[in-house]
C-alpha cells in the first residue's frame, strides 16, 4: 500500500512539474510568381529615419543565437514603429547560459506603394531592387508556476500520511 502511495506522489510531482505555457505565432508566405501567374510589380518607397534605434533580447543558450537577434530586430522596430530595419548591426554575448543580443540600425517605413511605371523600369533593370527580411520575435515561454505549489502541497500531503501509517 505504501509503495502505490509514493509511486502515486512520484506520478503527480511528475506531471506538475513538466507543465508549462508555450505561445507562439507562425505566418506562411509565397510568391506570386509562377506558372499561369503574372503580377504587375508594385513599387514602393522605403521612408528611413535618420536616428538609429536600438533593440535588445536575452534568450537561453538552447536557443539559436539568429533567433534571439531576431527577437532583437523585433524590439527594434516595435519600440520604432517601423517596417524594417535599415543596415542592423549587432552585438551578441553568451555568457551563464543566456544569450544576449544587441541590435542598432535606421527604422524605416513603407510609403506610398503603387503600380510600377515606365520610369521605374530602369532602376529595376539596374539591379537595385532589394528584398527585406522580415524578423518576427518568437513569443515567450512562461513556466506554470502553479504545478510547483500543487505538488509541494501533495508532498507533504504524502510525507504526514506515510508517517502516520508508520506508527
Amino acid at each position: 500500500m505504501n509503495n502505490k502511495l509514493i509511486y502515486l506522489l512520484l506520478f503527480t510531482c511528475w506531471t506538475y512539474m513538466s507543465c508549462s505555457v508555450s505561445k507562439t505565432t507562425t505566418s506562411k508566405t509565397i510568391d506570386i510568381y509562377g506558372a499561369g501567374v503574372v503580377q504587375k510589380p508594385i513599387i514602393v518607397d522605403l521612408d528611413v529615419k535618420e536616428t538609429k534605434v536600438t533593440g535588445t533580447a536575452t534568450g537561453t543558450s538552447t536557443e539559436h543565437v539568429e533567433t534571439v537577434k531576431q527577437a532583437a530586430v523585433a524590439d527594434a522596430l516595435e519600440k520604432s514603429n517601423s517596417d524594417v530595419l535599415v543596415e542592423p548591426k549587432f552585438k551578441t554575448q553568451t555568457s551563464n547560459g543566456n544569450t544576449s543580443a544587441f541590435v542598432t540600425g535606421w527604422p524605416a517605413t513603407y510609403k506610398n506603394f503603387r503600380p510600377i511605371k515606365a520610369e521605374d523600369v530602369e532602376l529595376l533593370q539596374a539591379g537595385i531592387v532589394q528584398k527585406a527580411t522580415v524578423y518576427q520575435a518568437p513569443k515567450e515561454i512562461k513556466k506554470n508556476r502553479t504545478g510547483t505549489w500543487i505538488v509541494v502541497a501533495i508532498l507533504v500531503v504524502g510525507a504526514v500520511l506515510l508517517s502516520s501509517n508508520g506508527n
